[in-house]
């Protein structure tokens, strides 16, 4: 037998042709060229949906569309939530001109919201001119037809006279409507009617019970309001009206944070008093941040700091108080910064605080911050005397009694070491047992002069 071979052939593919192998470089430029193809469409695709997302309308066209379609064939409910659509920018816009015209056509066919939304922008001048009788007009119609806010409204212009004769009766009877649907601010206001007797009989205890009700809902007026009534004489309780002030401080009442440090500095608890006058300045209030200047200045509850005393005077100054003004000149004065000084005094004055117009003229006479005047200076010093002044009458009995700016007149200095003395200035009260001591223009006497000097150190 002939040996027989075994011959190994590749099986023949399907196209009838030899499938080739592909080299391990080929492979890995064909998998580069998809990923860099499929790449190319994702993000193309992600800037073509963003530019297509910038080209659409703001706002649900749709649902604006819709709603216009059904306000314009006359549709009252449409007609009312377009126009709320457009006042809040509900899925659209703002725009206050088309909010009021749909409000305006929804409120003259009776819709309460509208009419609530229409008295709103008269209320608060938004695009539209403010007006409190228009104003009064539609809170008066909105409450008519339910509106719990409207009624308050209603009630609480009845009261003041705001937009509408003032008629308490009334004002109650709408301040009451809205309290039984649990609006807050009505209850406190008929809180108020009850605790004046205006509109209703006076009745102290109701007026508590209102307040406790309203203070349980965490209305920190509330509490305030509970002080005041504690504060007065026919409810009078001490303990209480700081309880409740003290709550509503802790709250975050303003008013009462400043009262409560007042009430503590008042007990010469100058520490809490600083705590709570922080508390007060740092939500603005202005007295409060006079108040913490005052007590940097002289140490009170707190290092003494001056500077620290300027900046919350300033703050204070630039929120409308004068007298904070005049202080910060005198701690400029304190700290030996004269210019600054003479400049605070001129603001303080010219706002038409009186001493501030002495410190004035007293800087033109002894030079100090400003160029000497002597002539300017004593016509100011005796401007202020003229409006009041009790340190521009001492000023005047020193310049008197030391011939500065004036003729040395010592009969003239007792004259106005006198009358600042019985004012109860300290400074003039010593001069003027000086005067009497040494016999300068007046008689001289030794008890007299004793009297002043003891006075003077109380």
């Amino acid at each position: 037998m002939e040996d027989t071979q075994t011959t190994l052939h590749e099986a023949p593919a399907k196209n009838g042709r030899t499938k080739k192998k592909r080299s391990g470089w080929r492979k890995f430029f064909t998998f580069l060229l998809w990923f860099i193809i499929l790449c190319g469409l994702g993000v193309g695709g992600w800037y073509g949906w963003n530019y297509y997302q910038a080209m659409q309308p703001s706002g649900d066209v749709a649902y604006i569309d819709s709603l216009t379609q059904r306000a314009v064939a006359g549709n009252l409910k449409a007609q009312s939530e377009l126009a709320a659509a457009y006042w809040n920018g509900t899925r659209t816009a703002k725009n206050d001109t088309l909010a009021l015209r749909w409000a305006r056509r929804a409120a003259e066919r009776g819709s309460g919201n509208a009419q609530f939304l229409l008295a709103s922008a008269y209320d608060t001048g938004r695009g539209i001119k403010a007006d409190n009788v228009e104003a009064y007009q539609w809170y008066y119609e909105a409450a008519r037809r339910g509106n719990a806010v409207a009624q308050r409204e209603v009630g609480l212009r009845l009261f003041e006279g705001t937009g509408t004769p003032q008629d308490f009766a009334q004002a109650a009877q709408w301040l009451q409507r809205a309290a039984d649907k649990g609006d807050t601010r009505a209850i406190i206001a008929l809180a108020r009617c009850y605790r004046e007797g205006k509109g209703v009989v006076r009745n102290t205890a109701r007026a508590i019970a209102l307040l406790e009700q309203a203070e349980k809902k965490s209305d920190v007026s509330a509490a305030r309001e509970l002080g005041h009534i504690y504060s007065d004489s026919l409810a009078h309780d001490s303990a209480k009206a700081v309880f409740w002030y003290q709550k509503a401080a802790l709250q975050g009442d303003v008013w009462a944070q400043n009262f409560v440090g007042d009430w503590r500095y008042n007990m010469g608890e100058y520490q809490k008093a600083v705590e709570m006058y922080h508390r007060a300045a740092d939500n603005g209030s202005t007295d409060a941040q006079y108040s913490l200047g005052y007590c940097y200045e002289h140490g009170e509850g707190v290092k003494k700091n001056l500077t620290t005393a300027a900046t919350w005077y300033e703050k204070s100054a630039e929120g409308g108080n004068v007298k904070a003004r005049f202080n910060l000149g005198c701690v400029y004065d304190e700290i030996g910064q004269p210019e600054q000084a003479f400049k605070a005094y001129q603001q303080a004055a010219d706002a038409g605080y009186v001493d501030a117009l002495n410190n004035v003229g007293y800087c033109y006479i002894y030079g100090q911050g400003v160029s000497t005047d002597t002539n300017k200076g004593i016509a100011l010093l005796r401007k202020a005397a003229g409006e009041g002044s009790v340190l521009a009458w001492r000023n005047l009995g020193d310049c008197y009694y030391k011939g500065k700016a004036v003729a040395l007149d010592y009969q003239q200095a007792v004259h106005w070491y006198t009358r600042a003395a019985e004012a109860g200035d300290a400074a003039a009260m010593y001069q003027l047992g000086v005067c009497y001591e040494n016999g300068q223009g007046v008689l001289k006497d030794i008890l007299t002069a004793n009297k002043w000097y003891d006075k003077a150190n109380e």
